[in-house]
């Protein structure tokens, strides 16, 4: 499932105002960083190097949006999206961080 499928899903499940909430919300955490791939890489955990992911904070609620992809741009495994409460991110940030 690519990024934009998934971000067309959402509009279609939830509608337009979570949609464009979600459109214009600022990314405060995103994945992996460029250590954390040559780590997966170096310990032949390609799934792990191929997702991609991303916190968003939006004026009404947050997102983690998460595809797997192999980084020659093939087709990507898998794919979601998460809405969650504003109050839930840091944790969410911190258990990302920390995996």
């Amino acid at each position: 499932m690519t990024r934009d499928r998934i971000e067309e899903s959402l509009r279609v499940i939830y509608g337009l105002d979570i949609y464009q909430d979600f459109q214009q919300a600022r990314i405060s955490y995103s994945y992996p960083g460029p250590f954390d791939v040559a780590q997966a890489r170096n310990r032949r955990t390609e799934l792990q190097a191929a997702r991609r992911g991303e916190v968003r904070i939006g004026d009404r609620f947050a997102y983690l949006i998460e595809v797997v992809e192999p980084a020659d741009g093939g087709k990507a495994y898998s794919g979601q999206v998460q809405i969650l409460l504003k109050s839930d991110v840091d944790k969410l940030e911190a258990e990302l961080r920390n995996r």
